[in-house]
């Protein structure tokens, strides 16, 4: 049997961090309906890029990924619930 030929894997290069700037992750857990959600992150965006008719890149490059929890397992969801309830409960929070 013939072995398939190797075929070399490219990665794009990493770009470099500006000297005197971090490269920051924020985690953001929230309890939303879908709507809330669209109001949320369009939200986040406006507070990441304030002047959306800009050309070219933004001045401070971000980026955004919204996961549906439903995809992760059920102890990852119970950690999540729980952190949304220890450091911002909303007032009608059972438990």
């Amino acid at each position: 049997m013939a072995r398939k030929k190797q075929v070399p894997r490219t990665r794009p290069e990493v770009q470099a961090v500006p000297p005197g700037h971090r490269l920051y992750r924020i985690s953001i857990n929230v309890l939303v309906n879908p709507a809330q959600l669209d109001a949320l992150t369009n939200r986040i965006v406006d507070a990441l890029c304030p002047d959306a008719s800009h050309e070219g890149d933004c001045a401070d490059p971000w980026s955004m990924i919204t996961t549906d929890a439903r995809g992760y397992d059920r102890r990852v969801q119970r950690r999540m619930l729980e952190t949304i309830r220890t450091t911002n409960p909303p007032p009608d929070y059972p438990g």
